[in-house]
């Protein structure tokens, strides 16, 4: 599994966690070092009141393909109800997803927001490219450090590698991530909330510390910025990892947190 969410933050198939602020089309995820590419998986965001979300998503699977946009989707151009059946792929809306299945073996899902969950058949590792990582079960190597000659990547030249202009379109690199102060007194939400009973079956099953990380950084940029659903994002996302991996969540949302 490969996920996108909240504040501009992945993890790819081999598990690492990065932030990277891009605005331009990126290659989330495709089939490459085969002699036929399966599947191609392009997303773009952009950045609403102060709040990072993802407009469109572009998928091509075995030569069909389907464009996601919030609340409108198109397969080859045409714009399609759901939901849609046809060519080995399936579309429908779930609940609070978007679902696109395909009988090669890849399941995307997005809240039409900020979050995207891609699964792939293990019949893919060794053989994709992308900011999802080549899926070779090793986390950093090969994505942070090219094997060639052991250079170590930032995030930020990893993202940009990915990019993808449109035919008429040069969108400039991310250049810097912002970096914060974070204050020493920094409230204990994150730990408290991540370990709490309502992710006691999680925490056995997906390790937590990264999502603390993340939290707290998450806690750092929205003291800047007042925007607190930021750690909403990564407690959400940690819920969707728990039960991905087989785990029931509780319900961790108060009145008073998210």
């Amino acid at each position: 599994v490969c996920s996108t969410w909240g504040n501009f933050h992945f993890k790819t198939f081999d598990g690492d966690i990065f932030t990277f602020p891009g605005l331009c089309n990126y290659v989330f995820a495709s089939h490459c070092n085969a002699p036929y590419e399966d599947f191609n998986v392009q997303i773009r965001r952009e950045v609403v009141a102060n709040t990072p979300t993802i407009n469109r998503i572009t998928m091509k699977l075995e030569g069909v393909v389907a464009e996601l946009t919030k609340g409108a989707v198109k397969v080859d151009g045409n714009r399609v109800q759901l939901p849609y059946s046809q060519s080995g792929i399936t579309i429908e809306k779930s609940s609070i997803y978007v679902k696109v299945g395909s009988k090669i073996g890849v399941v995307l899902l997005w809240n039409e927001k900020d979050s995207i969950l891609l699964e792939l058949n293990e019949k893919y590792a060794n053989q994709t490219c992308g900011l999802c990582g080549d899926f070779n079960g090793f986390p950093i190597y090969n994505e942070f450090i090219s094997n060639s000659k052991y250079i170590k990547m930032t995030a930020l030249q990893f993202g940009n590698m990915q990019k993808m202009d449109g035919p008429t379109e040069h969108c400039e690199d991310s250049t810097a991530i912002p970096t914060y102060n974070c204050p020493d007194n920094l409230d204990d939400i994150c730990e408290k909330t991540l370990t709490s009973s309502a992710f006691a079956e999680c925490n056995d099953l997906v390790d937590v510390q990264d999502y603390i990380k993340v939290c707290k950084d998450d806690l750092c940029r929205s003291a800047d910025s007042k925007n607190s659903s930021y750690i909403c994002d990564t407690f959400a996302e940690y819920s969707r990892q728990c039960a991905h991996a087989g785990g029931q969540p509780l319900d961790w949302r108060t009145s008073k947190l998210c």
